[in-house]
């Protein structure tokens, strides 16, 4: 399949997150998916938290710079039953990598999985030594026990002490994004766009995309206009 060009592209899919350093989380959990991805040394980890927080985003960053690892990635939205569990995870997971190394399965919107597909599934991840896996979800109460205790559960959120620097990141990682691929803006309604929607990325991004790009030029600054969620 030829690659999608990158201008021709969303703007909102040109800012998400290409490395860790990119999340919008604390850096010592940066360092810690850092570590991990650089020595190979994946744990299962069930990422949860509100939407636009990165979880799909941190897990697609470990697909990419775990190659040459084998990679699958599932969504529990569509595929959400214990057939789709069997037919795709378990025929993915029950065979030996091509380079003789780990495997790994990404689950997005896991918390869509029926409870007969999440059942088949604590088996696999309990008896699947050669891979590992990682699941996304909003709502952690829809995934039953079994499996939460099967995995490190990490949260994505941001406490009051760590919100001024990660701010402070993001803010300044969009404007040299922007300025590299050549986008207008006006930094003061950056900043404003920015602490209006963080810590949701998705969101801030879109919004960018909505006044940058479509508009072509610099919204004046204001806030009045701005209203998170909307």
């Amino acid at each position: 399949m030829t690659p999608i060009p990158e201008n021709t592209m969303p703007l909102s899919e040109r800012l998400r997150p290409q490395t860790f350093g990119d999340l919008t989380l604390p850096a010592r959990e940066i360092d810690r998916f850092q570590r991990m991805s650089d020595t190979k040394n994946l744990m299962n980890m069930l990422f949860y938290g509100s939407p636009g927080m990165g979880k799909t985003s941190a897990a697609r960053i470990f697909l990419r710079s775990t190659d040459p690892m084998d990679t699958l990635r599932m969504d529990g939205s569509s595929q959400t039953s214990v057939h789709d569990v069997r037919n795709v995870i378990d025929r993915f997971s029950s065979t030996m990598s091509w380079t003789g190394g780990l495997k790994l399965c990404f689950i997005d919107e896991a918390d869509f999985l029926s409870q007969s597909a999440q059942a088949s599934l604590r088996g696999i991840i309990e008896n699947r030594a050669n891979c590992r896996f990682i699941m996304a979800v909003n709502d952690l109460s829809k995934i039953m026990p079994a499996i939460r205790s099967r995995m490190i559960c990490i949260r994505f959120n941001i406490s009051k002490a760590d919100r001024p620097g990660i701010l402070k990141r993001i803010e300044n990682r969009l404007v040299v994004r922007l300025t590299e691929l050549g986008v207008p803006f006006d930094r003061e309604r950056l900043n404003a766009i920015v602490a209006t929607f963080f810590p949701d990325f998705r969101q801030i991004v879109s919004r960018l995309e909505y006044e940058f790009v479509l508009e072509g030029r610099g919204v004046p600054f204001g806030t009045a206009d701005l209203e998170a969620g909307s």
